[in-house]
């Protein structure tokens, strides 16, 4: 049965919750005043482009730099981190800020978000028990979907309520109440790692222990094939004009897939133990790349969407897929592990987007769709016929070998 303690019991956990939702709240809503502020000042739908992309360049450096999280106590970089990105907000605020000194102190803020995510994710299996920190690392994949279909909304209200300089103080300001939740409910923690290595030299020890491992290599493979279930995010534009849809649908289609995954991975904790999650995991990511594989029927938005939601739930996959990472990987060396695996996401989120749109400038979109799925659905499958060359451990999923738990 699933756990029946709440991850909510537990007061650091509460604090470290409230603080990443303030966060994700915080960056969706700068995402969106910036843009605002760009377009305003510029009218260049390129230059408002640029100005979005650069909130998502700085996850390339992010191995390098996330080791910090393992070398120094991880609560005190949490509260830095914030600190500084409530303090650089402000300053982006600032009446007649030039455009150019806004740009580089965009990238000033985004380019601690590897660290900090990563100091944050490898920080959690140290405030739960072992038996309660899956449910918690569920919470926060729901967090994160639900802050991603609900925050451009808010933040779109709160710009049109407030202005954009005004909503970039308000974003200042979540920063500065998770860096005092943080402080005050967290308790302080010894650096997990004492070495003298330099900072390159960590990093090839944290890349070799990840990419040695048949496990870890396994789980890595899981953690990139979302690379192909943004694709549809990507089009939504194109395959809702394709589609002779409004606005609105375009919003209702980049909605779907995070709902979805919100609904799967909601049912997940509610209704499965860890153990069945591990069973399920490849499964669900074969189910995941169907949905979207259908959509070479062509059918019409309402159907579309329905196929978009069932893709998100079968995204649910991840929770079962982080907390196996995550425990898998030494305490001392989490944090540039969890970065290298976020940073190839990210990355390949990126070029897929990338490469969905050139192909979608000759092709349908939802002949990219389709075949994005199709391609998922082909590698989630070889994957469960090939057994990982560790353990034969107990079989799961149809006779898929995956000995993923300590």
């Amino acid at each position: 049965m699933p756990s029946t303690v709440s991850p909510f019991c537990y007061r650091e956990f509460r604090a470290l919750w409230l603080a990443r939702a303030l966060s994700l709240l915080g960056d969706q809503l700068a995402r969106v005043a910036i843009a605002v502020l760009v377009y305003q000042r510029t009218d260049s739908a390129a230059l408002t482009g640029l100005a979005y992309a650069l909130t998502f360049l700085p996850y390339l450096a992010g191995p390098l730099f996330a080791g910090t999280a393992d070398r120094r106590p991880r609560r005190s970089v949490l509260v830095a981190l914030d600190l500084g990105r409530a303090a650089g907000v402000a300053v982006m605020a600032l009446p007649g800020m030039p455009l150019p000194a806004m740009g580089v102190l965009l990238v000033a803020v985004t380019l601690v978000s590897p660290l900090y995510d990563a100091a944050r994710s490898a920080m959690l299996p140290e405030l739960l028990p072992a038996d309660t920190y899956p449910t918690g690392l569920a919470i926060f994949t729901i967090t994160t979907e639900a802050a991603q279909v609900l925050g451009f909304a808010l933040g779109g209200v709160l710009v049109a309520t407030l202005g954009a300089r005004l909503a970039l103080s308000l974003d200042a300001l979540t920063f500065l109440v998770a860096a005092l939740t943080v402080m005050t409910a967290v308790k302080h923690r010894a650096a997990a790692l004492e070495t003298t290595e330099s900072r390159g030299a960590q990093l090839r020890t944290s890349a070799a222990l990840v990419f040695r491992s048949p496990t870890l290599r396994r789980l890595l493979s899981l953690a990139w094939l979302n690379s192909l279930w943004v694709v549809p995010e990507g089009l939504a534009a194109p395959y809702a004009a394709d589609l002779h849809a409004s606005a609105a649908g375009v919003g209702l289609l980049l909605a779907s897939i995070p709902f979805g995954c919100v609904v799967g991975a909601w049912v997940l904790v509610r209704r499965t133990t860890h153990e069945q999650r591990m069973r399920l995991m490849l499964p669900l990511a074969i189910c995941t790349g169907l949905p979207l594989a259908a959509c070479a029927l062509q059918p019409g938005l309402p159907v579309t969407l329905l196929l978009w939601a069932l893709c998100g739930v079968g995204t649910a996959y991840n929770v079962a897929a982080n907390t196996a990472f995550v425990r898998e990987v030494p305490n001392e060396r989490r944090s540039q592990a969890i970065a290298l695996a976020t940073t190839g996401m990210v990355t390949g989120q990126g070029l897929a987007i990338l490469l969905g749109g050139v192909i979608a400038s000759v092709a349908p979109p939802w002949a990219v769709v389709a075949v994005a799925g199709g391609l998922g659905v082909l590698i989630a499958t070889a994957m469960a016929v090939i057994q990982p060359a560790r353990s034969r451990g107990p079989d799961l999923a149809g006779g898929v070998v995956v000995a993923l738990d300590r």
